[in-house]
């Protein structure tokens, strides 16, 4: 513990120091707050319930990059995130802290931190995060990338069947970088518009189970962006690819991904398709439906589902089969824009919407605030086995308000 904190001590001492030699040194980052409260969920049938409560999530990160000479440079990135809930830790129940702060820990990932850094009392924990650690270099040909990066797949907008690793929730509040994976990464290049992307994913303890190796092609045919994509794992193999480009005045994509799965439950589709179209020069409407076969048309199985292979390491989040979801972006000001989405499931009809607007107050200082709301059918309580069931997707989300106020430097 004290190692981890002295390193990242001398690390961000380097910030001050100049460029030595022919290495060039470069930092950023930023200090985020987020304060979320949450109502409280009845449960049908019973005298239980899961009492409203609070979260205040703190986020501080650390990107630095050491640019040589040689066309290569090093990349880090280090996060610490103390969270106070007012739902104890130590009782399991931190409140549904766990869909709205996506935390580093991944089985994509060969070794790692203590995701836990420290923690105080019952209420305050702080956790940590070594988002980024990996070696680039660069030349006309392609780019190798080995170590802790960024890999992530797809064309559709809201839910992308090709990433599979380690895509956000929908209710969770920081998505500005998506969570780094250990990988060995070539993506070269074949003309002006083409691409070949292969990669080896290194999971935790380089377990067969935990590995995945990947080989993606991108091309662009008369303004259509094609992509294509197989991603070999131990238990599974996805075949996928996607589609862009303009129709008229709209923009429009599809992506689809075919499942080969040995464990339950079986072969399955994922596909999106969805267009937008600027109604005018500030506001942007978008709708995407999307199909999830590995999910299920009748809320009583929904639970049986979280410990299945697709919602445990091939990115499934998404309960139900069907969604349709629109959503619309408005500049309100310069400084001000608000957005707003739907997921609509219409296997068991219910309706998860998030709406937020963020100001901008500097270049360099952002607000935000928003809202979840749900509608649908809610929590059950079986009077012989006494489990708690859901009765749809989004009717046992709570209702939720958050704000945040984010410094960059």
């Amino acid at each position: 513990m004290q190692n981890i904190l002295l390193s990242f001590i001398v690390l961000a001492l380097l910030c001050v120091t100049k460029p030595v030699g022919a290495v060039e040194f470069v930092y950023s980052g930023y200090l985020k707050s987020y304060a979320l409260v949450r109502d409280e969920v009845n449960i049908d049938s019973a005298a239980e319930e899961f009492d409203s409560g609070y979260q205040s999530q703190k986020a501080m990160r650390f990107m630095a990059g050491w640019f040589m000479q040689n066309n290569a440079n090093v990349e880090i990135h280090y996060e610490v995130q103390p969270v106070y809930s007012s739902f104890s830790f130590l009782a399991g129940n931190a409140g549904g802290i766990s869909s709205t702060l996506f935390s580093g820990s991944s089985i994509y990932r060969y070794k790692d931190l203590d995701e836990e850094l420290t923690q105080f009392g019952e209420h305050v924990m702080v956790l940590q995060n070594l988002d980024r650690l990996n070696y680039q270099y660069s030349n006309a040909a392609g780019d190798l990338t080995v170590g802790r990066q960024v890999v992530a797949f797809g064309s559709a907008r809201f839910i992308n069947p090709t990433d599979i690793f380690v895509p956000f929730y929908i209710q969770t509040l920081n998505q500005e970088y998506r969570v780094g994976i250990d990988a060995l990464r070539y993506q070269a290049v074949l003309g002006d518009f083409s691409m070949l992307d292969i990669g080896l994913i290194i999971g935790k303890d380089a377990a067969r189970e935990n590995n995945a190796a990947f080989i993606r092609g991108k091309t662009s045919i008369q303004t259509n962006d094609i992509e294509l994509i197989f991603i070999y794992m131990d238990e599974m193999r996805l075949v996928g690819g996607g589609l862009e480009r303009a129709i008229g005045d709209s923009g429009f994509w599809f992506e689809t991904a075919y499942m080969a799965l040995d464990a339950a439950p079986g072969n399955y589709w994922r596909t999106s398709i969805g267009s937008d179209y600027a109604l005018s020069t500030d506001l942007i409407a978008a709708v995407e439906y999307h199909y999830n076969g590995a999910g299920s048309n009748k809320p009583a199985e929904y639970m049986q589902l979280l410990s299945q292979f697709p919602y445990q390491k091939a990115g499934v989040f998404l309960l139900g089969k069907h969604y349709i979801i629109p959503a619309i972006s408005w500049v309100a000001t310069p400084f001000t824009v608000v957005n707003a989405s739907v997921f609509f499931n219409l296997s068991d009809q219910s309706v998860f919407l998030n709406l937020s607007s963020e100001v901008s107050w500097t270049d360099n200082l952002y607000s935000d605030f928003g809202i979840y709301l749900n509608s649908g059918e809610g929590l059950s309580l079986d009077p012989i086995s006494s489990q708690i069931n859901l009765g749809s997707e989004f009717g046992a989300y709570p209702l939720s308000l958050y704000a945040s106020l984010r410094y960059y430097f």
